[in-house]
């Protein structure tokens, strides 16, 4: 019978932390929904419309995970196109506005 001799530092032990798949999920959560956030702000700024950026994100999502597991269901990603489209999307605290090159002529 061999036992295992102990580690002769503490840290050299790994240690798990067991709430670490709940923070990790809810970190992927709030990273896929910053990126559809942008990415609708920026389909807006293009000029699509509200369905057409709705079926874009959705497809986007399709094709991301199409294993069908998606982080964000359908009522997630209408209630970011209402508020992109409803103009309660605020610029990222901390980030500059965008500015229009030039000037006034």
């Amino acid at each position: 019978m061999t036992n295992k001799p102990a580690a002769p530092f503490d840290w050299m032990e790994p240690r798990r932390n067991a709430d670490r798949a709940k923070i990790e999920k809810s970190r992927r959560e709030t990273m896929y929904r910053t990126e559809l956030e942008d990415r609708a702000a920026l389909l807006h700024r293009l000029g699509y419309g509200r369905d057409r950026t709705r079926a874009r994100l959705a497809a986007n999502l399709a094709w991301d995970f199409q294993d069908g597991h998606s982080p964000l269901d359908a009522a997630a990603v209408d209630a970011i196109v209402d508020k992109v489209f409803n103009g309660k999307s605020d610029p990222a605290p901390g980030r500059a506005a965008p500015r229009a090159k030039g000037g006034p002529r």
